[in-house]
């Protein structure tokens, strides 16, 4: 048992290794200096079994049945169980004997049964389109450049980084340091906030929007409707303000080591026009 003892160890099984995927790896120098049972070497047998990976934050990440792995090194000793995600981790929650009541008993105010499962998706929709907005923003290095905002952030990274704990709202006013917003864009700007801030905090609560009556849920599904269009419209602009930062970084910095010569199609180029249509530079911001 590579030298631990039966007691001093557990097995968790968390896929079988098809013989395919094993005369493989059997055939490479790792296994011919440590032949099973040994421990494994290298990412090849986990891609084999279907594994998927990612960097986060610099950290790598490793998806395999349901499970993610945070790797420093494909190598024993190098890999550890960080979480179960996805259907393997809700069939863990349903076994948890600390959870077991909670887990099939709902109180009335955790249904929603009939339109109003439609006006949860709606509200949901609008949540991830907001993200969407939030994250096209911080991510427009050409937004933040005024000589306030250059003082206070040294990198672009940083920039991104200082941007990401912003409101909204001081995100909208660090921007107009540097540019002359159309009147009409900058009005549409001001009402997806104020819209934006009624959905996220306590709107279905609201006496007006109240999700529990019918009046409520009507006036919910005009407001959500609503918002829906006007939020369309307000992600188009940020995103072409995404695409405009990286034209203007490849012009001014050239591609990165590694890109596609053709970082952004036809479309995307003519969004990126949109940008400067609406957004004039104040002198003196670059």
């Amino acid at each position: 048992m590579n030298d631990f003892e039966l007691s001093e160890v557990i097995a968790e099984r968390i896929v079988s290794i098809p013989k395919k995927v094993f005369r493989r790896y059997k055939r490479q120098d790792r296994y011919k200096e440590n032949p099973w049972p040994w421990y494994v070497y290298g990412k090849e047998i986990f891609r084999d079994l279907g594994a998927e990976f990612r960097k986060i934050e610099n950290k790598e990440e490793m998806l395999l049945c349901d499970i993610v792995f945070s790797v420093h090194d494909y190598r024993p000793c190098s890999i550890e169980r960080e979480r179960s995600i996805g259907s393997r981790a809700v069939d863990e929650l349903k076994m948890d004997p600390g959870l077991a009541d909670l887990v099939n008993n709902y109180d009335d105010e955790d249904v929603w049964n009939g339109p109003v499962i439609h006006i949860v998706t709606m509200l949901g929709m609008c949540l991830v389109r907001c993200q969407q907005i939030e994250n096209y923003i911080v991510n427009s290095f050409l937004l933040g450049i005024s000589k306030k905002q250059k003082l206070k952030y040294k990198t672009l990274n940083d920039l991104k980084n200082g941007w990401k704990r912003k409101t909204l709202g001081n995100m909208i006013a660090s921007m107009e340091e540097a540019w002359e917003i159309d009147p009409m864009v900058k009005a549409g700007f001001q009402l997806f906030l104020e819209m934006r801030n009624r959905l996220i905090h306590g709107l279905t609560t609201d006496d007006r929007f109240d999700i529990q009556t019918s009046w409520g849920q009507r006036e919910l599904l005009a407001f959500l409707y609503f918002f829906d269009i006007h939020s369309r419209i307000v992600k188009r602009a940020f995103r072409a303000s995404f695409y405009a930062s990286i034209e203007f970084a490849i012009h001014q910095w050239g591609l990165p080591d590694g890109a596609p010569k053709r970082i952004l199609n036809k479309k995307q180029k003519e969004e990126s026009g949109l940008f400067f249509h609406f957004f004039t530079m104040k002198e003196g911001s670059i």
